[in-house]
């Protein structure tokens, strides 16, 4: 069909409008796609952090009604990630003594699943080392060198620990533990002391 010239024009931009409509709508769909996809992983990062409390939290009342002994500190939740930079004072008196700042392991330094393991110098090692726990429901702190050992849980231990996006810090105190010497099975009583920090 062939339009007098008079209608060339207003046909013209009504086939641009509508072509214009066409791609604003094409972008409003991506925007619209990509927003789902960022809800998407928020609500899944939300339901991994829910879940490690609830499990937390079903672990603490399986040992209650265990009548098992449960800690006055709060467990806090960490996030999954590695530990590049880190520092720790080490101070044990007693069966044996230890007064040190074991460097930062980062390859054994993990949290994963709930569970968290940050280590300072090299376990099993005769120097100093010290590894920092937190998982089913508990925190802990293992200290060594050469062959002695003692660790401390929060039923021993007094326990402050903060957690942000980025590094976990704390300070443990342990006015009393049972300390072995594995190369002959004596024991005897051990203070620790010990303030830490891990960065990612």
């Amino acid at each position: 069909m062939r339009y007098p010239p008079f209608l060339l024009i207003p046909l013209a931009v009504i086939g641009i409008a509508l072509t214009s409509c066409g791609s604003a709508s094409d972008s409003s769909d991506n925007a619209a796609h990509d927003l789902t996809a960022d809800d998407e992983t928020l609500q899944d990062e939300a339901l991994h952090q829910e879940s490690t409390q609830d499990e937390a939290e079903l672990m603490r009342q399986a040992a209650i009604e265990a009548g098992l002994p449960m800690p006055d500190e709060e467990i806090p939740v960490i996030s999954d990630r590695t530990y590049t930079v880190g520092h720790m004072q080490l101070r044990v008196s007693g069966f044996f003594d230890i007064n040190a700042s074991p460097a930062l392991n980062t390859q054994a330094s993990i949290t994963s699943d709930g569970y968290t393991w940050i280590q300072y110098g090299a376990s099993g090692e005769e120097l100093p080392n010290a590894t920092v726990t937190v998982g089913e429901g508990d925190m802990g702190i293992s200290v060594a060198v050469g062959r002695y050992v003692a660790t401390g849980t929060t039923i021993e231990c007094e326990i402050t620990m903060e957690v942000t996006a980025t590094k976990v810090s704390g300070h443990y105190s342990c006015p009393k533990v049972t300390g072995y010497n594995q190369a002959d099975g004596s024991m005897g009583d051990v203070e620790i002391e010990v303030d830490f920090e891990a960065t990612s």
